[in-house]
């Protein structure tokens, strides 16, 4: 998407309505897990898979369209 067309995505709403970022997601995660099994501690790599269903917080956006960066875009940075 470009800045062009997130603009007239937005030039819809009213200027001082509240934009809130949903994301919802499956993914596989790589993750080291500890068991206690028999009462010794057995440490193990494992994959599970996330499910993610919730609103996360507009913190900013990085420029990265300057020279030194190959790929020109704009990020849109989130926080949760």
């Amino acid at each position: 998407m470009t800045v062009y067309e997130l603009i007239q995505e937005l030039a819809q709403f009213k200027p001082d309505t509240e934009v809130t970022f949903h994301v919802e997601a499956k993914m596989d995660l790589d993750v080291e897990a500890e068991f206690d099994r028999s009462n010794e501690d057995d440490t193990q790599d494992v994959t599970v898979e996330a499910d993610i269903d919730e609103n996360f917080d507009y913190e900013d956006i990085t420029n990265h369209e300057s020279s030194y960066y190959h790929n020109k875009e704009a990020i849109i940075n989130l926080t949760y």
